[in-house]
């Protein structure tokens, strides 16, 4: 088979480890494998980044007791930016599974505690991007996932938020509306990139005021 990513050609070794081993199925190369720069053991309890910088954004969130934390998959490098770019814009759809494995491996871990009754929040793309877009990558992350996917939530705004600055994003109005029925259970907002955390809060704003206490996120970066 041939890497998704950069589509040379893969040689399988076939042994009894590599027949039976998912990992070892995923349609990558080790080349491209070891350009995905998985975050380690978080040093922000709060936002899951491991770096030793801090996160001043994530004292303003934490006043506000909107989320209980975020955790993301992998750090946003070079590397990543433009695999996101070719999943997002440019339509290439099977990239997802290159992502499965360590989305449920770290998705697993990070919400172990969770109950069965929780559900999968995906931050939702306007019906203009999603007609041009043809999916939301957030949706094709969320099914990744072991939980249902609740559509709570409807984008009121078709604004570009890759185009806004630190600032803005920050400044913005709430994008989101409320949708969905009742839904008491505790919620994980499912999202591709946390960067100041706007959108994610601004998500978790509308769920708290309709009655959801228990919210958290997930992304593939941050």
């Amino acid at each position: 088979m041939n890497c998704l990513i950069c589509h040379q050609f893969i040689e399988a070794d076939l042994t009894w480890s590599t027949i039976f081993n998912l990992r070892q199925q995923v349609p990558i190369c080790r080349s491209c494998s070891a350009q995905l720069d998985k975050i380690g053991k978080p040093q922000c309890e709060y936002c899951g980044r491991d770096d030793q910088v801090k996160c001043l954004d994530c004292d303003r969130w934490k006043q506000q007791s909107l989320l209980t934390k975020n955790r993301a998959v992998y750090r946003y490098n070079h590397f990543l930016k433009d695999l996101i770019s070719r999943f997002k814009y440019r339509g290439d759809y099977a990239l997802v599974e290159v992502f499965r494995h360590d989305m449920r491996e770290v998705f697993t871990t990070q919400f172990k505690s969770n109950s069965k009754d929780t559900r999968l929040v995906p931050i939702p793309l306007s019906e203009q991007r999603l007609a041009s877009r043809a999916f939301n990558q957030a949706e094709a992350i969320a099914q990744l996932l072991p939980y249902p996917i609740a559509p709570l939530l409807k984008r009121t705004t078709s604004e570009k938020q890759a185009k806004k600055n630190r600032k803005q994003r920050l400044s913005m109005d709430n994008p989101f509306q409320y949708i969905g029925e009742a839904c008491p259970s505790p919620v994980i907002i499912i999202d591709d990139i946390y960067t100041t955390g706007a959108t994610i809060h601004h998500a978790a704003r509308v769920l708290k005021e309709n009655g959801i206490k228990q919210i958290a996120s997930f992304t593939l970066a941050r």
